[in-house]
This record gives structure tokens, C-alpha cells and sequence, in this order.
């Protein structure tokens, strides 16, 4: 059995590497305090590294209190500050605040232990220059994951999990009306019709393959590789033909989808006491 297990998460990693168009990495570093039995309370930081290795993406502040209400069930909170970073600044911009509340079911069977976790989080994005027609200030998603881990071995605990995100609010619309000109600028441009947030869709979906390593009760460290596929509906109403995102051509006039397939490094360091 303990075989299968790992012959199974080897045979998943091919395709994934082909199919890759963007690689990246992310590490991280918390920990978790016990203040009474089944109340913790967890802080992390954690750092994104851009597609290529190219440079720093962003960096994530986390604190959350989380409650574990019996073996198989637990819930919790918490707060993200999330400080994008711009390579052609030098600078961090537009700070995005997140909040968050979570449940878990799990259940243990034999040496596996599988587990079904729900998380609605809240993102206020802080940048003045943001379109609010064509993007959400204030977005809404709810996360889906599914997973299973092998606890057969003595410090070491393979796994696998699978989560899809739904958007809850992006933005709706329609493009109208025929091609137009400003007075100073031969680039065109479309009448848009916001008609609301109100468009909900499956837009990521992610399989983390890993292992993680407990060498004692205080130290966990994890180790992994996130396939992460993103289909963003996108709208554009005043783009120039050449206009592109992530190697889509999207003209003048059109909405349409944007689809990226990214893989992630992941390592990951949390001292409990």
C-alpha cells in the first residue's frame, strides 16, 4: 500500500510538467500556538516568487484562530494582508486586505485520512487606478478542497489535494455600440454596459502533490508541487487589436476567456508549541 501511494504521485507529475505555461515558486514560514485543548491560534508569513523565477511577486501576512470541535470537525477565521510587488518599481503597490472563515470535515480510514474543507474569503483591493467596471474592488469566492493524506510512515505524511474557487461577484456586462475615436487618440474604443457583479463561476481549479515531514512534535516542514489552472473572464472595451493577456488575443470589441496553467514549488516551515 505504501508503495501505491508513492507510485501513484509519481505518475501524476509528467503530465503536469508538460502541460505547464508559467513556473513559480512559493515558501513559507509560521507557527501555531495551543492556547487551550482544540483553540490555536496560527501566524505565517508567506513569500511568491513571479513565473521564471523572474523575482519577487508578492508577500502574505496571515493570522487566523481556528477551533477544533472533535475529531472529525473543526472551523475558524482569519486576516491576510497581501503586498503585491512591482519588478519595474522596485516597490510594493496596492496593498489587498482578506478575510476569511473556514470549516473542515475529516475522517480517518486505516492509515489514510481524507478531508472536505469549505472557505468563503473577502478581498478589498486598495488601488485608486482600478477599473471598478471591469474588475471587483470588493470580491467574494468561495473555496472547495477535497484531500487525502497517508499516514503510514513514521514522520512522513503524503498527500493530495484537490480545490476549486468560485468567483461570487465578478463583474457583467455588455459591449455596445459601433467603433469610436477620441479627439486626441486614434485608439478605439467600445460603449460597455455594466449591468452588475453578479457573474459566478468556477475560475481555478488546483491539485497540490506533496509530502509533509515531521521530525518532532514541534517542527513540520512541507514540501510540494501546486498545479494551478486559472480561466478568468476577461473584458476590454478601449484595447488596441494587439491588446493580449497571457498570449490570448483579445480585440477591441470583445470579451472572452483567459486560461493560464502554473506550476508552483512549495515549501513551507511551522514551529507548534
Amino acid at each position: 500500500m505504501r508503495r501505491l501511494a508513492i507510485i501513484a504521485l509519481m505518475l501524476m507529475l509528467p503530465p503536469f510538467l508538460a502541460a505547464a505555461q508559467e513556473f513559480a515558486a512559493r515558501t513559507s514560514v509560521g507557527a501555531d500556538y495551543k492556547i487551550v485543548k482544540g483553540l490555536h491560534l496560527g501566524v505565517e508569513e508567506e513569500v511568491r516568487v513571479d513565473d521564471g523565477f523572474s523575482g519577487l511577486d508578492d508577500m502574505r501576512t496571515t493570522l487566523d484562530l481556528s477551533y477544533k470541535v472533535s475529531k472529525h470537525f473543526k472551523f475558524g477565521g482569519g486576516y491576510t494582508l497581501i503586498n503585491p510587488y512591482k519588478l519595474s518599481s522596485s516597490a510594493f503597490v496596492a496593498a489587498r486586505h482578506r478575510a476569511f472563515v473556514d470549516a473542515t470535515l475529516s475522517y480517518r480510514a486505516g492509515d489514510f485520512q481524507f478531508s472536505l474543507k469549505e472557505k468563503l474569503q473577502f478581498t478589498h483591493r486598495t488601488d485608486d487606478s482600478l477599473n471598478v467596471y471591469q474588475k471587483t474592488r470588493n470580491a467574494l469566492s468561495l473555496k472547495s478542497r477535497v484531500g487525502v493524506k497517508y499516514k503510514g510512515f513514521y514522520d512522513w505524511e503524503p498527500f493530495a489535494y484537490f480545490e476549486a474557487r468560485t468567483a461570487l461577484n465578478d463583474p457583467w456586462g455588455e459591449v455596445t455600440g459601433s467603433l469610436q475615436y477620441t479627439e486626441t487618440s486614434s485608439r478605439p474604443y467600445y460603449s460597455y454596459t455594466h449591468t452588475g457583479y453578479t457573474h459566478t463561476y468556477f475560475n481555478r481549479f488546483r491539485l497540490n502533490l506533496g509530502t509533509d515531514w515531521a521530525p518532532s512534535k514541534s517542527h513540520n516542514f512541507s514540501f510540494g508541487l501546486l498545479a494551478d489552472y486559472c480561466t478568468d473572464y476577461v473584458v476590454d472595451t478601449n484595447g488596441p487589436s494587439s491588446w493580449s493577456t497571457k498570449g490570448v488575443r483579445l480585440f477591441a470589441d470583445e470579451t472572452g476567456w483567459v486560461d493560464t496553467f502554473r506550476l508552483s514549488l512549495c515549501v513551507g516551515y511551522q514551529y507548534k508549541f
